[in-house]
């Protein structure tokens, strides 16, 4: 199956190198300005090509790797080409295959979001790490199971899931990703009002923030549940809410209110036996 790219950008470049490491027949890439479309085939020992028909006509398999923003316009680009029985692939997270190419089977294409579960953030590099990334597939019943298989071939885990469920999907990743920066950017901000520097700050969460995470991940956040909230100690987290009043925190306050409320119900799964009643009150007294 060969395999096309419109768009040379981090997610581009990283996917293709990939994928020409991995064995899979990439030709290469099309992409506005031409200098970027070159520089990502010298990358990846393919070709550039000067216009997206002359891709097309190629490859079997294209992939829009194109900001979120201009998926929908690369997509009327090439919708009245020769596309049929071709395999049109994006790779936004948010955006289900059916949004992204309208009328798709009206030309005898197949559509699909391949999603990896990575935050791509270098493009010269990222592939190195891909290996280890878990994909998501949506789209088209006929072939998902020939794009599930190719990403298979080259050793990653991947799971179709329902169009219905990509903005849920989506969030969940949000959360995993973008606002565990908030949390620890709060906890930085916290430990600033204690004289330490963004430096030592994040030196010295380091060993707590990644043992932490290895261990959730590796048991799963019930049995990795750890501190005042899992011990049912109200006292201390009574004190914690005061001290955020007295930094004039009230939004850290609710943010940690609410969390430790998600937290109580962990506990309460974990040690079924334990009242947290006192627990609950205590975040319910204190808003």
């Amino acid at each position: 199956m060969n395999i096309g790219f419109i768009g040379a950008g981090k997610v581009g470049c990283s996917l293709g190198r990939y994928f020409a490491d991995g064995g899979l027949a990439v030709k290469g890439y099309y992409s506005l300005p031409h200098e970027t479309s070159q520089e990502a085939a010298h990358f990846t020992g393919t070709s550039s090509f000067d216009t997206a028909e002359e891709l097309i006509k190629e490859c079997d398999l294209v992939f829009l790797t194109v900001p979120d923003g201009v998926i929908k316009t690369a997509w009327e680009g090439i919708r009245d080409q020769d596309i049929e029985d071709k395999i049109i692939c994006h790779c936004s997270g948010a955006m289900t295959s059916a949004e992204a190419f309208e009328g798709i089977e009206e030309t005898g294409a197949f559509g699909y979001s391949v999603h990896p579960l990575f935050a791509v953030s270098d493009k010269y590099n990222t592939y190195k790490e891909l290996p280890d990334v878990f994909f998501t597939v949506e789209g088209d019943p006929q072939r998902i199971e020939e794009v599930k298989a190719l990403l298979e071939g080259l050793g990653n885990r991947v799971k179709v899931i329902d169009p219905a469920d990509k903005t849920l999907y989506h969030c969940a990743a949000a959360v995993s990703s973008n606002l565990v920066c908030s949390l620890l950017d709060m906890s930085f901000s916290l430990m600033g009002r204690c004289g330490f520097t963004q430096e030592e700050a994040r030196d010295a969460m380091r060993s707590l923030i990644t043992g932490n995470v290895h261990h959730v991940l590796e048991v799963g956040p019930e049995a990795a549940l750890t501190g005042p909230i899992e011990r049912n100690d109200t006292g201390t987290v009574a004190k914690h809410m005061h001290c955020l009043e007295e930094q004039d925190a009230l939004r850290e306050k609710e943010i940690y209110r609410l969390l430790s409320l998600r937290l109580a119900e962990i506990a309460n799964r974990r040690h079924p036996d334990r009242d947290y009643t006192g627990m609950y009150q205590t975040l319910e007294e204190r808003k």
